[in-house]
């Protein structure tokens, strides 16, 4: 059986493709969604300190993408989402939250649930094992973004 120049490389790139489509998504970019519980009578205060948060972050994190705080209809619950760069940008981001923020949400809200999706550096974890956080974390396995 011969093959002609134009059928190997046919192969080739059939094999190449099917190669890369097996490959584990490279995409850096780490979201987070945080979920807590409104103290009875703190949502005023959570209000305030979460637009002081938002304001603190916009100018001086270029590598966060996205960073939203929400409060649930009933002012029972908040919720923020965020996207960073890569792993790098989420620890700086929540570097500066645990020195500036951490303790005055922690004291507003309760049944707190922070979970990553995408990779996640050993690193970023042992500053969360060591800030007290526990945290869910997923890695990427497929998708897309526009």
């Amino acid at each position: 059986m011969t093959f002609s120049t134009r059928r190997l490389f046919s192969l080739y790139f059939l094999l190449l493709s099917l190669h890369v489509a097996a490959e584990v998504p490279t995409d850096n970019t780490v979201m987070v969604l945080f979920e807590a519980d409104i103290t009875e009578g703190a949502l005023s205060e959570v209000r305030e300190l979460m637009a002081r948060m938002v304001a603190f972050n916009e100018p001086d994190e270029p590598e966060t993408l996205v960073y939203r705080a929400f409060i649930s209809e009933g002012g029972k619950r908040i919720t923020f989402m965020e996207t960073y760069s890569n792993t790098e940008a989420m620890l700086f981001h929540d570097e500066r939250f645990t020195q500036h923020f951490a303790d005055d949400l922690f004291r507003l809200t309760t049944n707190h649930r922070l979970a990553t999706y995408g990779a996640v550096s050993e690193q970023y974890k042992a500053f969360a094992t060591a800030s007290g956080f526990t945290v869910e974390y997923s890695d990427l396995i497929g998708g897309f973004s526009r």
